[in-house]
């Protein structure tokens, strides 16, 4: 199943006009939930590692599982994304090493500065992200492909692909409120995340945060929209890409 996925996300076919509309409906509605429950089994505990991990740091839980713990009083059928501060980094990262977090994938911007950390922990793709900080305040990145793109170069360099192009790309949003973390519980386990969430999720996802999206992702209030910043580049490593050898049986080192 998780090839399929692969082949059928990734397809130019695919990702073209009313197809794509339909692909992202079913996948958010019949593919996307059934990924996200496999978290579901490890989640109490991942949320114990890494606050563990991050206890001497600024670290946020946020983005969907917030929403819905905060929303729905649950965290059932979504991933988990955490947000470290850059200027911490350093001192959690081994950690997440130690704490046997494989990693899965590595996306830079295009200052070649690390946005975010895909890894693997029993089975569950766990994302964190680097907060940056600058004169304007904070903001996170995430960094998508344009598959439908013909600019986009993959290239197999001993047990990694690297991938390029530019329209792979990294997109910037605004987090005003990372500055601010307080405590909230889940099923007996502390985390830290904003200490406004109702400014939080008005920021993040507009005026329709309280109601649940349906079947598709969300993408934010008209003043905090994404900043789209080209050439960004990803690093898939060993263990991640032999779930992707068949799609890319054909790219020559």
């Amino acid at each position: 199943m998780g090839k399929l996925t692969t082949r059928i996300k990734s397809s130019k076919i695919m990702n073209k006009g009313v197809i794509k509309k339909v692909k992202d409906k079913i996948y958010f509605k019949f593919i996307s939930p059934r990924e996200e429950k496999k978290t579901d089994k490890y989640r109490v505990e991942l949320i114990k590692v890494v606050g563990e991990i991050c206890k001497d740091v600024h670290w946020q839980l946020m983005s969907g599982s917030f929403l819905k713990f905060y929303r729905d009083n649950t965290m059932d059928g979504q991933d988990l994304d955490f947000f470290v501060g850059r200027n911490d980094w350093d001192k959690v990262k081994d950690g997440f090493l130690k704490n046997k977090f494989l990693i899965k994938q590595v996306f830079f911007n295009e200052n070649n500065e690390i946005t975010e950390y895909k890894y693997e922990y029993k089975g569950c793709d766990v994302d964190v992200f680097i907060v940056d900080k600058d004169k304007k305040g904070y903001s996170h990145r995430f960094v998508l492909e344009n598959i439908g793109s013909k600019d986009i170069k993959k290239k197999i360099v001993g047990n990694t692909l690297m991938i390029t192009g530019k329209d792979y790309v990294s997109y910037e949003r605004r987090l005003p409120t990372f500055k601010d973390a307080v405590d909230y519980e889940y099923k007996g386990v502390k985390f830290r995340g904003p200490k406004d969430p109702e400014k939080y999720f008005l920021d993040s996802y507009g005026e329709g945060w309280r109601t649940p999206a349906k079947n598709e992702p969300r993408n934010g209030p008209a003043n905090n929209m994404p900043i789209l910043h080209e050439n960004a580049v990803s690093y898939l490593f060993e263990k991640a890409l032999k779930n992707y050898e068949e799609m890319f049986k054909d790219i020559k080192n």
